[in-house]
C-alpha cells in the first residue's frame, strides 16, 4: 500500500467522522432547540421544532443572506467590509462590556482576582486548602497572563474588556484570512464576514472575561499561518504557528486540542511527503509547551516559596463527565471538588474514589443501555443544539450563595432588553437559524471537498472532532463548544457558495439562463 494510499485514506476516514456529525447536528437541529429558563439557570430544557417551519426559515435566511452579499459586493469592497465589520464588532463589544462592567462573575472573577492578589505579592491563593488555584490549579497560567496585562497596561479590570474587544474584532479578521487562504474566492469571503458578523454570541462573551476569546483569536491565528506554511513553505511561520498555539494553551488548556488536530494534519501530510521542518516543528512546539508551564510554575513557587500544587485530579473530570447532576448529562455537579476537599486534598484517595465512580457508572450503562444510549444523547444534544452557547446565561448578572447562582436584579434597560425583552427572543431565534445554517452547510462543505486532495481542508473539521470526543469523554457545556462552532463559519460559508452554484448549473442545464 502505498504511502499517499495511506495518507488519503485518514483523510477520507476524518471528512467521513465529520460528515456523520454535521449529518446529526442538523438533524438534531432542525427538529429541536435546547433552551435555559428565563431566570439564567443552568437547567437545560428541550422543544420539538417544527422541521418543516425551519427548513423555510433557512431558505429564507440563506437568501437574505445571499442578496446582502451581492448588494455589499456591489458597494464595498470586502477589503473594505472587513474593516468595517471589525469596527462594528469591537464598538458593539465595547458598549456591552460597558453595561456589564459591574459584574464579573464564575471562573473569570477568581482569575481576575488571584492576578490581582500576585501583583500585590498576595500568594495565600495557593495554601492548601479551599483554595481557587489550590483546587483548579490548572488555571495558573491563565493567572499569569492576566498579572502581566493588568501589571503593565493598568489594574483596572476594564483593561481586560478591552482585551477582549480587540480580541472579537480579530477572530473576525481571522475567519476572513483562512475563508481567503483555503478558497481563494471572493463570494465566499463575503459570506464569511457576513456570517462573522451576524454572531451575536461573539459580541455577547467579551463580559466573559476569559482565555476563552484570545485562545480562539490565537488558534486561529495558527491555523491561517500554518496553512500558508503549505502554501510558500516559508519556515518562519511554522515559528509564528509554535508561539501561537502555545499561547492560547497557557490562555485555555482546552487550546491542547486544536495543537492535537494540527499534529493530525501533519501526520497525513508527512505520511505522504517527510518534511524535516515540520518534525522540527512538533519538536518544538512540545518542547515551548512544556519548557512555558514549568517556567510559570517554576516562577510562582520561586517568588511565593510555596509548592503548586497538581490541583484536582484528572481522572475525577472525567468520571464527572460521566455522572448526572442538577443541571444536565455530564455537566459540573461538584464531584471532582466534592472529594477532594472531603478526603483533605489527598490525591491518592481522589483517584480512588474517581476511578469507582467510573466502573460504577460502567457497570450502570452495561446493565441498561437505553440509559446508557439517553444518557449520551442528552450529553451531546445541550451541547451542540442550544443556540448561544450560553453567552447570555454565563453573562447574566449573578451572585453565588450556597453554591448556587441567583440571578441579581438588572436596572438598565437596555440590558433588560437583551436579556429578558423583546430583542433576546428575536436574538434567540436568529442565532436559531444561525446555527441551523452553519450545521447545514458544513456539511455540504463535505460533500463538496470529500474527493479533493487538500489535507488543509480538514484543519477546522479535525479540530471540531476533537472538542466533540473530548467533551464527550471530559465535562460538558455548550460554552467549551463555542469556540469550534465559531471555526466552522468559514467552511459553512464555502458550502453555501458551493451549493448556490449547484443550484444555478442545474437551473441553466435544465431550463437555460440564469436563476439569479
Amino acid at each position: 500500500m502505498s504511502r499517499e494510499l495511506i495518507s488519503n485514506i485518514l483523510k477520507h476516514i476524518a471528512l467521513a467522522i465529520f460528515l456523520i456529525l454535521m449529518v446529526i447536528n442538523s438533524l438534531l437541529v432542525f427538529s429541536k432547540t435546547a433552551i435555559f429558563p428565563n431566570d439564567y439557570k443552568e437547567t437545560l430544557y428541550y422543544k420539538n421544532d417544527n422541521a418543516i417551519l425551519n427548513i423555510i426559515f433557512l431558505i429564507i435566511f440563506s437568501i437574505v443572506i445571499l442578496f446582502l452579499s451581492k448588494y455589499l459586493k456591489s458597494k464595498v469592497s470586502v477589503k473594505r467590509l472587513v474593516l468595517l465589520i471589525m469596527i462594528y464588532a469591537f464598538i458593539s463589544s465595547l458598549a456591552f462590556a460597558i453595561l456589564r462592567r459591574d459584574y464579573v462573575q464564575f471562573d473569570p472573577f477568581n482569575v481576575i482576582d488571584q492576578a490581582s492578589n500576585f501583583i500585590r505579592d498576595n500568594y495565600s491563593g495557593l495554601d492548601k486548602g479551599n483554595n481557587y488555584l489550590y483546587i483548579y490549579s490548572h488555571q495558573i497560567t491563565t493567572v499569569f497572563i492576566f498579572q502581566i496585562i493588568l501589571s503593565t497596561f493598568g489594574k483596572a479590570t476594564f483593561i481586560l474588556y478591552l482585551m477582549q474587544c480587540f480580541s472579537i474584532s480579530y477572530i473576525i479578521f481571522m475567519l476572513y484570512k483562512i475563508s481567503n487562504i483555503l478558497f481563494d474566492d471572493e463570494e465566499v469571503n463575503y459570506i464569511t464576514l457576513i456570517l462573522s458578523a451576524l454572531c451575536f454570541p461573539l459580541i455577547f462573551y467579551v463580559a466573559f472575561v476569559y482565555g476563552t476569546l484570545p485562545g480562539m483569536f490565537l488558534v486561529l491565528f495558527s491555523f491561517y499561518y500554518l496553512i500558508k506554511y503549505y502554501k510558500e513553505k516559508l519556515w518562519y511561520y511554522l515559528v509564528v504557528v509554535i508561539f501561537s498555539i502555545n499561547l492560547s494553551i497557557l490562555l485555555i488548556g482546552n487550546n491542547l486540542i486544536n495543537l492535537l488536530s494540527i499534529f493530525s494534519i501533519l501526520f497525513i501530510t508527512l505520511i505522504k511527503k517527510i518534511d524535516k521542518k515540520i518534525i522540527l516543528f512538533i519538536f518544538f512546539t512540545l518542547f515551548v509547551m512544556y519548557a512555558s508551564k514549568n517556567l510559570i510554575v517554576n516562577y510562582y513557587e520561586s517568588v511565593s516559596k510555596k509548592d503548586i500544587s497538581q490541583g484536582v485530579n484528572k481522572i475525577s473530570w472525567v468520571a464527572m463527565g460521566m455522572q448526572e447532576g442538577d443541571r444536565e448529562a455530564g455537566w459540573w455537579n461538584g464531584f471532582n471538588y466534592d472529594i477532594m476537599t472531603e478526603e483533605n486534598y489527598n490525591d491518592d484517595k481522589v483517584v480512588e474514589i474517581s476511578k469507582y465512580s467510573i466502573n460504577q457508572r460502567l457497570n450502570v450503562f452495561k446493565n441498561n443501555k437505553e440509559y446508557a444510549f439517553d444518557f449520551y444523547k442528552r450529553k451531546y444534544e445541550n451541547q451542540f443544539i442550544e443556540p448561544t452557547f450560553q453567552s447570555l446565561l454565563i453573562t447574566a448578572p449573578q451572585k453565588d450563595v450556597d453554591n448556587e447562582s441567583i440571578l441579581l436584579k438588572i436596572k438598565n434597560k437596555i440590558l433588560k432588553e437583551l436579556y429578558f425583552g423583546t430583542s433576546n427572543k428575536i436574538i434567540f431565534s436568529i442565532e436559531k437559524i444561525f446555527q441551523i445554517f452553519i450545521y447545514f452547510f458544513s456539511l455540504v462543505f463535505t460533500l463538496a471537498v470529500y474527493k479533493r486532495k487538500n489535507e488543509l481542508f480538514l484543519l477546522i473539521p479535525v479540530s471540531f472532532i476533537g472538542g466533540t470526543i473530548f467533551h464527550m469523554i471530559w465535562e460538558a457545556k455548550s460554552r467549551y463548544i463555542f469556540p469550534y462552532f465559531i471555526f466552522l463559519i468559514p467552511i459553512a460559508s464555502f458550502g453555501f457558495i458551493y451549493f448556490k452554484r449547484q443550484i444555478i448549473n442545474y437551473y441553466k442545464n435544465k431550463y437555460g439562463g440564469n436563476i439569479l
